[in-house]
């Protein structure tokens, strides 16, 4: 169950426990504990009225007795596993035993601890149980947000600083219809970059066409980009229409672009200085009114492989594409939209992303970028798996280790996540990102020098 979350208090700083026990002097005396290390104690000696005050939305975590009248702590159990089963029950009996622990374990309880118990004990599961629930209505604020996102947003995912000041770029360059060199790792979305430019230009009712350089034999390159007519060489049985020709008035995304023969490099920057091409066995040259937008992984700066002279009228204007690795903040959103849109296409049940499978997420190094996450997402929706450890069944197994980041890092990294999201949100406007997150401006300004972040990054006249 998904919920609407509006501010960081309810996000990664669950801090409010429920308490219900019918023995007052118990509920008072563990009240007064609790109350030194959390923000509220709420206390209930009946358990109706307690679920009457639980929802979904509860930012904590809920202790029961086991053994009171009316209601006892399993039913209770029940009733709030219905009501939200993320939500961490800890219960607590002087009658407890390895059957009734079993059926609890069950049932979804988070911990069972017997009476009489040492303070100290019950602490160091609420705040366990307190991150959890942290992480989960992290998890839950992110998603709703990509819910809301508008186009651009919903195609590059994600609220790291880097993929804002992307986003940025796309929508100022798609206008300005100048050639674009998109620099980054392989699967980091290159493509996905270059259909933005085309599909937010003014050139978006024309046609975007994407050609892999590398993909193609050296001795039909130039073919392939600029056409041929019947009998132009051996087995040219018919005429053909390249690339270049065939995205007249729209845009021709060259993925590999370092890909490209030497040769073949002198007659492309000839077509783009002019504007025409010459199909190869033609006479006549012809007009082209295209956008060219290339891609590479490699530096093409005095690159003894690369024509210096096309280097320059391919990057008139350049965007960096940033490593998955970099940009932490957006690894667990990315995963859960790829295996819930992939679970949603073919019908499947996902339960979605654990407390371990997030651990493990932030923990890898990722390689293979977007496209390796797409590619292991995948392949834990097909297997219904949420350990990456097994993911052994489709190919060699992986390895993922989990034991690199701590859970409290885990939930730092959704806290600054959360208040980036905030600062896009509203431009940089302190006063209304102070509002939505519900924060005092001193702590605002203690995080955003603890995580790093630049205000002005976010600011409306910022380009």
């Amino acid at each position: 169950m998904t919920t609407k979350v509006n501010d960081l208090n309810n996000l990664s700083k669950a801090k409010e426990v429920v308490l219900i026990d019918d023995n007052n002097s118990l509920l008072v005396n563990v009240a007064d504990y609790l109350s030194l290390y959390f923000d509220k104690v709420h206390t209930f000696n009946d358990p109706k009225k307690a679920l009457k005050f639980i929802n979904a939305d509860f930012p904590g975590v809920i202790i029961s007795d086991i053994k009171m009248p009316g209601l006892d702590g399993m039913q209770l159990l029940e009733q709030v596993m219905l009501i939200d089963p993320s939500l961490p029950v800890i219960l607590m009996t002087a009658h407890g035993d390895i059957t009734q622990a079993v059926d609890a374990m069950k049932l979804g309880v988070y911990d069972f601890i017997e009476k009489p118990f040492e303070p100290e004990r019950m602490r160091e599961s609420v705040n366990r149980a307190m991150e959890k629930r942290s992480l989960t209505m992290a998890q839950r604020y992110l998603e709703c947000q990509l819910a809301d996102m508008d186009a651009i947003e919903n195609r590059l995912i994600g609220v790291s600083p880097a993929i804002v000041r992307i986003r940025k770029q796309i929508l100022s360059l798609a206008q300005l219809d100048v050639p674009v060199l998109i620099y980054g790792e392989t699967g980091s979305g290159k493509e996905v970059v270059a259909n933005c430019l085309h599909d937010f230009s003014p050139r978006k009712k024309a046609k975007f066409v994407a050609l892999n350089c590398a993909a193609i034999p050296q001795d039909l390159i130039e073919s392939e980009l600029f056409g041929h007519v019947k009998g132009a060489f051996s087995g040219a049985q018919q005429k053909r229409i390249g690339k270049l020709e065939y995205a007249n008035k729209g845009s021709l995304f060259l993925d590999e672009v370092e890909s490209i023969p030497l040769n073949v490099q002198v007659k492309l920057l000839r077509a783009l200085s002019e504007n025409v091409i010459e199909p190869l066995g033609a006479n006549e040259s012809k007009a082209i009114d295209i956008r060219i937008i290339s891609a590479t992984k490699e530096s093409l700066k005095d690159n003894d492989n690369f024509r210096q002279d096309l280097y320059y009228r391919l990057e008139v204007a350049e965007i960096q594409l940033p490593p998955l690795r970099t940009r932490k903040e957006d690894i667990v959103l990315l995963f859960e939209h790829y295996a819930q849109t992939f679970a949603k296409a073919f019908n499947i049940q996902w339960p979605g992303v654990t407390q371990q499978l997030q651990t493990q997420l932030l923990s890898h190094d990722w390689p293979g970028n977007v496209r390796e996450l797409i590619n292991i997402a995948t392949r834990c929706v097909m297997q219904c798996k949420q350990d990456l450890t097994d993911l052994t069944s489709f190919g060699a197994s992986v390895n993922f280790d989990a034991s690199n980041e701590s859970l409290k890092e885990s939930v730092e990294h959704y806290e600054k996540a959360l208040l980036i999201d905030a600062l896009r949100q509203h431009q940089g406007n302190i006063g209304a990102v102070l509002e939505t997150l519900k924060l005092e401006r001193r702590t605002f300004y203690v995080k955003l020098q603890k995580y790093n972040i630049e205000r002005s990054d976010y600011l409306a006249d910022k380009s």
